[in-house]
């Protein structure tokens, strides 16, 4: 491990450099700081794995500084990126693209560096296939990089049609394609060969492998999971009336407190919306929100529907609507009702 950090010692100082230049440009937002810890434990964490593993002594020097220098470069456009739309910046568009492009640009990187991996324990596709027949490690890498560098094209792609939820849900899918399909192909090189006749070694544990599916559905299943949690729910008192959201705070307001309230409909089509602090997904959208009509204001939308009731609240704005626009007509009724009541 000696040896590797005095060889890589100005690639290391460099990065390091880079890291706290990402965390000095978030340092003072509050958002910023636990994921730059994260940041931070992960670069470490990542680079004394590699370097421990004796067999990256052999590695090529670009693909240790490859992955040297991924954590520290996201972390930069990560805090770049939160401190424009901080200062208010119109920067959502250019927010989704850095996410699209960046995952693309990352993957078309990985995609070039994979046939030139050599067999290792931390570094490229590590299952039991590949680290125990050099053969199938070395078809998996070939094969794996051009997938990656295809993954990468298509998440710059879908970067094209930033506000489509489509391009948003083929964006991920084309990710976990690339890491799973990657598997399959080694695991079927593997069966191919022992079709021909060669008989090969594979040492399985089993603890491991039960230990890696149930890993590998877990996640698929959280991922999948978040893009669609959360509800909301209005519920009308004498009084007030209160919004029950699961995945975010309630929300309380009494009716003498409503200025106004408006019926609309496309409010949010000029793409110029974006969440400041809040819970969004492909069918919620909670919290706090910012655009060129409003400026700041709170959210509790469904994204099935199009059409929203407004209120003004002492100079503040709270925007909700329904499952559907016979829904959201029906809270804005109620709204008015229970408004000329009190």
């Amino acid at each position: 491990m000696k040896e590797m950090i005095k060889k890589y010692k100005g690639t290391l100082i460099c990065s390091v450099l880079v890291m706290l230049a990402g965390i000095l440009v978030g340092f003072t937002m509050a958002q910023s700081i636990w994921i730059n810890v994260f940041f931070v434990v992960t670069d470490c964490i990542l680079v004394t794995i590699i370097f421990y593993d004796n067999r990256n002594r052999q590695q090529s020097s670009k693909v240790i500084g490859m992955v040297i220098w991924m954590i520290p470069v996201t972390a930069l456009i990560y805090n770049g990126m939160a401190r424009l739309i901080s200062m208010d910046a119109d920067s959502e568009n250019l927010f989704m693209a850095v996410i699209y492009f960046g995952t693309g640009l990352l993957f078309m990187i990985i995609g070039n560096y994979l046939p030139k991996v050599k067999q290792n324990n931390t570094i490229g596709i590590r299952v039991v296939w590949t680290l125990q027949d050099e053969e199938n490690w070395s078809a998996t890498h070939r094969f794996s990089g051009k997938l990656w560098v295809a993954s990468g094209v298509l998440c710059m792609l879908c970067g094209l049609f930033g506000e489509s939820i489509a391009a948003l849900v083929l964006y991920i899918v084309s990710i976990m394609a690339a890491a799973i399909v990657s598997i399959l192909y080694s695991y079927l090189f593997y069966k191919k060969k022992m079709a021909a006749g060669e008989k090969l070694k594979i040492q399985y544990n089993k603890k491991t492998i039960v230990i890696y599916v149930i890993v590998s559905v877990f996640v698929v299943i959280f991922t999948i999971w978040t893009l669609f949690w959360g509800g909301i729910d209005i519920s009308f008192h004498d009084n007030d009336f209160t919004v029950e959201a699961q995945g975010w705070s309630d929300y309380t307001v009494d009716y003498e407190q409503i200025d106004s309230i408006s019926y609309k409909e496309n409010l949010f089509q000029n793409g110029n919306d974006r969440r400041t602090n809040g819970m969004g997904n492909l069918k919620y959208g909670m919290g706090n929100f910012r655009n060129d009509i409003y400026g700041d204001y709170i959210r509790y939308t469904h994204a099935s529907c199009h059409s929203y009731v407004v209120m003004d609240i002492g100079g503040k704005i709270l925007v909700v609507n329904g499952v559907d626009e016979s829904e959201t007509k029906k809270i804005y009724d109620t709204l008015r009702e229970k408004c000329q009541m009190n």
